[in-house]
């Protein structure tokens, strides 16, 4: 638990750093992006205290932020439904919405070709219960070809771990007693217009 949140505040501390450093030398080259996004999701999920099966979804996006002469840096907005392994989750539910807020850096090369690492603050419901909720933390790497204009196809893999729950009527918060584990990836067909 405790190597996780120190990789979370050092990708965090990566993260201003870099785009300080960027923001100071790239004054003139940076243009504002906007990107949405579809993502077919496929991956395993566990429960630390036993218990594994498959999930899988579809989910919408944006990206918003800056594209300089060879790197990008913004916002991640997602949003997405998501089908889990009933026999395995808690009160036999099967279907989830979710999604989260979080920033992404990336690099584009050769004209076509782009590599980024991202981080999303996640959350996940029942749509059989919801009023209780997971939160997490969702680290994930991606590689993009741009097919033409502004079109890519991405492929992207994401470690994501729900530490967290909220319950609506109790109005409890606290940790999880048994964290989950997400690991997946998507692929997905973007957009990215420049100003």
């Amino acid at each position: 638990m405790n190597i996780q949140k120190e990789s979370t505040v050092s990708l965090t501390k990566l993260y201003i750093f870099t785009a300080l450093a960027m923001g100071l030398n790239l004054q003139a080259h940076a243009r504002f992006m906007v990107e949405p996004h579809i993502d077919n999701i496929s991956g395993k999920f566990s429960i630390v205290s036993g218990g594994e099966g498959s999930m899988s979804g579809t989910s919408t996006g944006l990206r918003v932020g800056y594209l300089g002469q060879y790197f990008m840096i913004g916002m991640n907005f997602e949003k997405g439904h998501y089908e889990y392994d009933p026999e395995v989750t808690s009160y036999g539910h099967k279907y989830f919405n979710g999604g989260g807020v979080g920033t992404f850096l990336g690099f584009h090369f050769l004209d076509h070709w782009r590599i980024w690492t991202g981080y999303l603050n996640s959350a996940l419901e029942s749509t059989g219960q919801d009023d209780y909720r997971y939160f997490g933390q969702q680290v994930s790497m991606g590689l993009g070809y741009r097919l033409t204009g502004g079109w890519l196809l991405n492929y992207h893999y994401f470690n994501n771990y729900f530490t967290q729950y909220e319950d609506d009527i109790t109005g409890k918060t606290g940790s999880l007693v048994s964290d989950i584990r997400v690991v997946g990836n998507s692929f997905s067909l973007s957009f990215i217009a420049v100003f």
